[in-house]
């Protein structure tokens, strides 16, 4: 599958905005916040010799779907091969923000129902999408099946940068079982609506685990009002 998109904008996670609007190009402000997040990013991966990274939350509706987008968008902005991964097979998203079907996806190359190249929708030159496809009872346990470190290896060989949009981890365990087969997990939060103790309860899971924490995002700040909040989600950052 192919959509030919030769321009990609950044999309917006404004709850007020429309479906149409969503896909509209983003201030700059936004855009070069995201250049810094790319850059973090890069040079975390750089140091764990990886090229996978886990995208979650510690609950819902904080904005970590659309913070995946932006950040696959961003990384094929340097001539990258990127493909983003839809793995949040509870509440799937990632086909509707970019108007895409879902007919198809990881989950049947996990099942071994689809190969990887019929699955996957390939959106540009540079960025392909691989959405969660129909979903099993038994999401969970594919998860934990050798399968996915099959695909992550097949995947490794062919990208420069895997991103993986996750479910929020306080809810579903399915973030954890994925995170230890790659670099780590980035966390999104969101202020006003991410509570400390969330944040810690979500940090806690991941490092009982021992799985490394790529860094914290802090999505929907207005940064002259928040500078205290900026800076302790920061002080999170590896």
């Amino acid at each position: 599958m192919e959509n030919n998109k030769a321009d990609l904008p950044l999309v917006s996670s404004d709850k007020d905005k429309t479906e149409n609007q969503a896909s509209k190009k983003v201030p700059f402000a936004v855009s070069e916040a995201y250049k810094s997040i790319r850059t973090n990013l890069v040079s975390v991966l750089a140091k764990q010799h990886s090229k996978i990274a886990v995208i979650s939350s510690p609950n819902a509706s904080e904005g970590k779907s659309t913070t995946a987008i932006n950040i696959a968008i961003s990384l094929s902005q340097l001539n990258k091969k990127v493909i983003l991964i839809d793995a949040d097979v509870h509440r799937p998203s990632i086909h509707a923000k970019l108007k895409m079907k879902n007919n198809d996806g990881i989950m049947n190359v996990l099942s071994g129902i689809s190969t990887f190249d019929e699955a996957v929708c390939r959106y540009n030159s540079k960025l392909d999408i691989l959405t969660t496809g129909p979903i099993p009872q038994n999401a969970t346990e594919i998860f934990s099946d050798p399968s996915l470190d099959e695909l992550l290896g097949e995947l490794n060989e062919k990208y420069d940068y895997i991103i993986l949009d996750t479910p929020p981890i306080n809810l579903l365990s399915d973030s954890l079982v994925i995170a230890q087969k790659t670099a780590g997990i980035v966390f999104v939060v969101r202020a006003g609506i991410t509570t400390h103790e969330a944040l810690r309860r979500a940090l806690s899971s991941a490092n009982q685990l021992d799985i490394n924490i790529l860094g914290i995002i802090l999505n929907g700040s207005d940064y002259s009002k928040n500078k205290y909040q900026k800076k302790y989600y920061s002080s999170y950052y590896n």
